[in-house]
């Protein structure tokens, strides 16, 4: 039976959103898909209330007796009843609404402001100057572009004032006049609030701030028209809300018109809708200190399936166990009492304050400990921040498993800590299948009483060899061989299938794959270069560390050692660039193949790359200046074959030869630096695997 629809006005919308217990109220739904808007998207939404614009249609149900009347929600100490409604559809819009009022989930990291001193540029296609302020961005975004960072220098220039003040603590406290190129920005729910008061002083308010009479009138009826603005409320047949099964799927078909869920997001709001009491509390660990390794999502699904490793019952099958959790798994938890029992004690469902360090917490803080001491690198194997905000989430469910397994408060030895950090580079760097990866490890601990070993991390890394999980890896004393063939490398620059092959063997196994593998993939050489010149980030960017609160951007950029100008040029232009008898359909295909790859990259700070251009990027034999780990032998041959420094004579075939040769000897020496400084050498077996079947 059809209901006929509801209809609330925005200000009667966010009464109802903030009602007390005894009143009746709007709750968010039990099935939560994550908040996210753009900023675009929550300033486009209110410019369009600001026109005149319909606010379009929501959906409700009533609370479902079943799952959440009687209980805790949203995190709350408070009760569902049944006047109480949830939200089924709109919760982006609402979410946008409360924004305006200071309100809701997004008010934790996000401020709207007006700027009614500045007049909007006519491509940014704003009524009034609408600005946003986040923990990552306390002193604002573009004006004409809100999803864009403002230029480095100004915000430099701000955090000169602050720092080194928490990123969190500036945005509770920084005010309008922090806000970069923002004439006079007004929180926009100080402007709500005062619109609410019956004597109307609003307009004298902002009178006395300096703005014109004329802009005051057309802001104020704009905004009273807003917030009157008629918000249709249809509620879903109750025969939908009943059938869980029924539930989750129009759910899902509704949010195709939107953003669209990923099954770990629908895996995750089906969690909430069974214990609501974990949204908060996964958000809290989240955003603390060592929860920024991952986010939420990943958190809670990777407690749930540790939990179910830990807690398997009786008859319980491999596929049961292993997998990350999925919807369709979430249904049997309450009939798990074990696993549930034990997931709620990793993430702290039960805790009488939130002040308590739950386990996954103390786990989280152990696993950070071991990866790197956050102080600098010190005994030259600890990885470096911004390698840590790149772990792979089947990765980060292992090595939470692997820290509970051996005990959260279990202090780190110095022998399991370069095991552990030489596993997660090996797993960052050479792992070909991170499911399959994760789900052979959950299955020995589940079902074998596994352990962590050296012993039982050099046996783990064999199987994934010997079962193509992951790549096999060349051992150094195979690499002089490959050094002797790349020495020998003539005029023709090598195929895909041609490079690196005298480590083959006998011709069953792409034991060569590895390294075209790792110097050709744009993310397996960001990493590996990361892990490289860790010394050189951390002296030069101390601070940076995109694991903390604070948005800044990379300081660093991908350079190439021979700038892309030498090979990358438009074919047409090719005469300017070789000699005559250099010129091939060869070189035409492959040069990007070679220039492209992990042994003319490296990590450059932004303002070095940009201030060089494509001029002389390398140092002099003598240097005292060299990037540490760069791992270049002969800085001369290097510098021979940029255009700048050779007087834009073109390149000969000795040069084309010259081009290969010293990228791959240097991806050679990155490998090999790679396995021997990192621990990965000492996990290897001396045993050659058997090639797959």
């Amino acid at each position: 039976m059809t209901t006929q629809p509801m209809v609330k006005t925005i200000r009667e919308l966010v009464k109802l959103r903030l009602a007390e217990d005894n009143s009746q109220r709007l709750l968010m739904p039990p099935i939560q898909r994550s908040l996210v808007w753009t900023n675009e998207q929550i300033i486009n939404y209110w410019d369009s209330l600001l026109r005149g614009y319909p606010a379009g249609m929501m959906m409700y149900h009533h609370v479902m007796d079943d799952i959440l009347e009687g209980r805790n929600i949203e995190g709350r100490t408070s009760k569902a009843g049944k006047r109480d409604l949830q939200i089924f559809d709109g919760q982006q819009r609402l979410a946008a609404i409360m924004l305006g009022f200071a309100k809701g989930e997004l008010a934790k990291n996000r401020k709207l402001w007006v700027d009614l001193g500045s007049t909007p540029k006519t491509a940014s296609g704003l009524k009034f100057q609408l600005r946003i302020t986040s923990t990552g961005q306390p002193f604002g975004y573009n004006p004409d572009a809100p999803n864009q960072k403002v230029e480095l220098s100004k915000r430099q220039e701000k955090w000169k004032k602050w720092f080194p003040t928490n990123p969190a603590d500036v945005f509770r406290t920084a005010n309008g006049s922090d806000i970069i190129d923002a004439e006079c920005a007004i929180p926009f729910s100080e402007l709500c609030n005062k619109l609410e008061e019956e004597d109307n002083s609003i307009s004298m308010w902002l009178q006395e701030k300096g703005i014109s009479d004329d802009t005051i009138n057309k802001f104020v009826v704009a905004l009273q028209g807003a917030l009157d603005r008629a918000v249709i409320l249809q509620e879903v047949d109750r025969k939908l809300v009943s059938d869980q099964e029924e539930y989750i799927r129009f759910f899902t078909r509704i949010g195709q018109g939107g953003t669209r869920l990923s099954d770990d997001e629908l895996t995750y709001s089906m969690i909430k809708c069974h214990h609501p009491e974990i949204h908060d509390r996964m958000i809290n660990i989240a955003q603390s200190k060592t929860g920024r390794l991952a986010s939420e999502v990943d958190l809670a699904l990777a407690s749930l399936r540790v939990a179910r490793t830990m807690k398997r019952w009786h008859d319980a099958k491999e596929w049961e166990v292993t997998p990350r959790p999925r919807p369709s798994s979430i249904a049997d938890l309450r009939n798990r009492p074990e696993v549930q029992n034990e997931f709620f004690h990793l993430v702290g469902i039960g805790l009488q304050s939130s002040n308590i360090d739950t386990k996954l917490e103390i786990a989280l803080a152990s696993l950070r400990e071991a990866l790197t001491n956050d102080k600098g690198i010190e005994d030259n194997k600890d990885l470096p921040p911004i390698l840590l905000a790149r772990l792979p989430r089947e990765l980060v469910d292992t090595l939470i498993l692997f820290t509970v397994t051996r005990g959260v408060d279990k202090p780190w030895g110095t022998s399991d800590r370069d095991i552990m950090r030489a596993f997660v580079l090996y797993w960052m760097l050479f792992i070909r299948d991170e499911g399959k990866a994760a789900r052979y490890i959950f299955e020995q601990v589940a079902f074998h009483q596994w352990s962590f070993t050296t012993e039982a991390i050099r046996k783990l890394i064999q199987t994934y060899e010997r079962e193509g999980i992951g790549y096999f890896l060349p051992r150094p004393a195979m690499l002089p061989s490959l050094r002797h063939e790349v020495e020998k490398a003539d005029h023709h620059l090598r195929s895909p299938a041609d490079r690196f092959i005298v480590s083959n063997r006998d011709n069953e196994r792409e034991f060569s794959e590895v390294l075209r593998v790792l110097s050709t993939k744009t993310e397996l050489i960001k990493r590996a270069l990361m892990w490289l010149q860790r010394d050189y980030l951390m002296k030069n960017f101390p601070h940076y560390d995109p694991t903390s609160e604070r948005d800044e951007d990379l300081p660093i950029d991908l350079d190439h050692i021979i700038p892309q100008k030498a090979f990358g040029f438009h074919w047409g232009e090719c005469t300017a660039y070789l000699a005559k008898d250099a010129i091939s359909d060869n070189f035409r295909w492959n040069r990007r193949l070679i220039g492209d790859s992990l042994g003319n990259c490296r990590w450059l700070s932004a303002s070095e790359n940009r201030s060089k251009g494509a001029g002389p990027n390398v140092a002099t034999n003598d240097a005292i200046d060299k990037i540490p780990n760069d791992l270049m032998s002969d800085y001369d041959k290097w510098n021979n074959l940029i255009p700048e420094q050779r007087k834009n004579q073109p390149w000969t075939l000795s040069d084309v030869a010259t081009f290969q040769r010293l990228i791959d000897l240097r991806t050679l020496a990155i490998y090999e630096k790679i396995l021997t400084e990192s621990g990965i050498e000492l996990l290897l077996s001396n045993h050659v695997p058997a090639p797959m079947p």
